[in-house]
């Protein structure tokens, strides 16, 4: 192709070959954006009277697509590399028939199809490797430092799961050159800079400051459950904001102008005070990356890209300096030769790409997901503190306090549900101040605030281990634990066991009977097999059975009478001295009567203990 003076030139290929000739002549226009958030498109408009390359097999999906530029005393340089996904045919009434050639570079395969799977124990750097790796990337990763137990690509495109990953640590993901994906912190510096001067390269150019939105600093508030306490992390300066010549950045300038102005974020969650430090720098970049919004015009600039820096000079004192472009747009044709349109928007998209998949790729990151009422955590199901228990209207509501969102604040009285709830009867279990509970609003209002749940944490733990309650993937033990100690558990063996905090017990056990039993170890057995035992600490007993036909008394001396109607006799013996006194007459009547000295026969003492199991719960 002849390069016409100081006119850059365009050169495409397909597959590595240069197209033919013919259809070189036949390009009208090349259209290249380019953005920090989306992936590259390229559209090339052909004249396509005769449908010759409708028709012919040079354009055909998935086919590569290499875009150069050749400037006069200068290398030839790729300005877009990518594969063809979408070819258009324009036929209008009086016009000449056109043929629209569409072409993203690779990262769009990151937006084709949904996945849905876990990552186990990894970091957020980690996750980009193995999921760009996945698509035939080489990844350039800057490392991340939190480790995250469990995270959940949720139906997401491959696209919004990774910008997911960079939002929230404030990272930027991008291609660079035709398949290395990039996965970077947000910077000052970047890699080259160019200088547009108004009135020479630069031709138009359009610059808005806003101070609307601007703070001087922004916290993130969480909550640790393992811990049991507030997670805090903040940050004060914007990573990637323009360095012009007016003096501060935009928290600053917003400072001066209407006083101090914080951010505090309370709807994200976090695990950890690196992640919150993390997310609140991410925040603060987005925020003050938006003090500045721009675009401009300029000619000639066919490696201006999205990252580098331009240097603007001749607009005044107050906006000469540095700006970070976010967006570009070549345009070339053969009739007004190269033009380049640039965004500066921080790290909100400024392209029509942005609609691309519905997520933006960096978008905002501010904007709290929160229903009308204007709560940011309204609707959402979030973590409480109780603080208050003595209801004046006795209806067994609490009052929470949200240690995510401030350590002071507290809530109105919020209902607490409550299996079988109902006039005179329910489970009543009132939670105890500075329990952690599970709180949701009535239609997302945070005023009307619901108490569904107790959590357990890190620092308050079940009554008993896991190890005593699940055996085989089943649950075999269920326990109700009082503040004071009180216990009742049942166990699926067949046995509940009720018992206070100073060891009174009832035992019940299926199919064999009942147990009571003192702290001083008093006890009374009731078996479903007909015998009644009662026991003193010191050992003295009263048994009665059905199954025995006796009925049998004695004490810790080995003194005993018992009654056996099974073999027809009753049994005194005493092993101390016996005296039998009597007033009136006293009868002894027999078949036969015998009288001896000195034996040691005679009744024992009977089984007084149940073989019912020893239930005390543990402890």
């Amino acid at each position: 192709m002849e390069i016409q003076s100081g006119i850059p030139q365009i050169l495409i290929k397909i597959n590595g070959s240069a197209i033919p000739p013919e259809a070189a002549t036949a390009v009208l226009e090349t259209v290249i954006e380019s953005s920090l958030h989306l992936p590259d498109a390229c559209a090339i408009r052909i004249h396509d009277s005769d449908f010759k390359w409708l028709d012919h097999s040079l354009f055909q999906e998935g086919k590569q697509v290499e875009v150069l530029v050749s400037e006069e005393q200068k290398p030839v340089q790729t300005i877009f590399q990518g594969e063809i996904s979408t070819l258009e045919l324009d036929l209008a009434g009086m016009g000449v028939p056109m043929l629209t050639v569409r072409c993203m570079d690779k990262a769009h395969r990151l937006h084709r199809g949904r996945e849905r799977r876990t990552f186990l124990n990894v970091k957020d750097s980690d996750i980009v490797q193995k999921v760009g790796s996945e698509g035939g990337f080489q990844i350039k990763a800057d490392t991340t430092s939190h480790i995250h137990p469990w995270v959940l690509q949720n139906n997401q495109t491959n696209w919004e799961f990774l910008t997911m990953l960079a939002q929230r640590n404030g990272y930027r993901l991008y291609l660079e050159g035709k398949e290395t994906l990039c996965f970077k912190k947000v910077s000052n510096s970047t890699p080259s800079t160019i200088r547009l001067e108004w009135g020479k390269e630069l031709r138009s150019f359009r610059i808005r400051t806003s101070s609307s939105r601007q703070v001087d600093e922004v916290t993130v508030r969480g909550w640790d459950p393992a811990k049991k306490q507030v997670i805090i992390g903040s940050a004060k300066r914007a990573e990637g904001a323009a360095q012009i010549g007016q003096r501060g950045d935009g928290g600053s300038v917003a400072k001066q102008a209407f006083g101090a102005a914080k951010m505090v974020v309370v709807d994200r969650p976090i695990s950890s005070q690196s992640e919150a430090t993390t997310m609140a720098q991410s925040i603060i970049d987005d925020i003050g990356t938006s003090f500045i919004e721009a675009d401009g015009l300029c000619y000639q600039q066919p490696t201006l890209k999205p990252g580098m820096t331009v240097q603007l000079a001749n607009i005044g004192q107050r906006f000469n300096g540095k700006y970070i472009v976010t967006a570009t747009t070549h345009t070339l044709s053969a009739a007004e030769g190269l033009s380049t349109q640039f965004v500066i928007s921080g790290k909100n998209p400024a392209t029509l790409l942005s609609l691309l998949g519905g997520v933006g790729g960096g978008g905002s990151g501010t904007q709290a997901s929160s229903p009308s009422k204007g709560s940011p955590n309204a609707g959402n199901i979030v973590v409480g503190l109780v603080t208050d228990n003595n209801d004046p209207l006795n209806q067994g509501r609490v009052k929470v306090k949200y240690p995510w969102l401030s350590d002071q604040d507290q809530s109105d009285w919020a209902r607490v549900a409550a299996p079988m709830a109902g006039p005179d009867r329910g489970f009543l279990f009132t939670p105890e101040v500075n329990d952690e509970v599970l709180v949701a609003f009535e239609h997302g209002d945070v005023n009307r605030p619901y108490v569904i749940g107790s959590l357990w944490n890190g620092k308050d733990s079940p009554p008993i281990s896991t190890g005593d309650t699940v055996a085989s993937a089943k649950v075999r033990r269920r326990r109700i634990t009082t503040r004071y100690g009180h216990t009742l558990e049942f166990d699926d063996d067949g046995d509940i066991v009720l018992m206070t905090a100073q060891g009174e017990e009832v035992l019940l056990e299926d199919g064999k009977g009942l147990r009571l039993k003192s702290k001083t170890g008093q006890e009374i057995f009731v078996t479903d097999d007909g015998r009644v035992v009662a026991v003193t600490q010191m050992g003295k007993f009263l048994a009665a059975s059905d199954k025995d036909m006796s009925i049998a008394m004695g004490d810790e001396m080995g003194n005993i009478i018992s009654i056996d109607s099974k073999s027809q006799t009753i049994t005194l013996k005493s092993n101390m001295a016996l005296n039998i006194t009597s007033s009136g007459v006293m009868n002894i009547t027999g078949t036969m009567v015998n009288i001896n000295s000195g034996g040691g026969g005679g009744a024992s003492k009977p089984n007084t203990k149940s073989d019912m199991k020893n239930k005390a719960p543990k402890k």
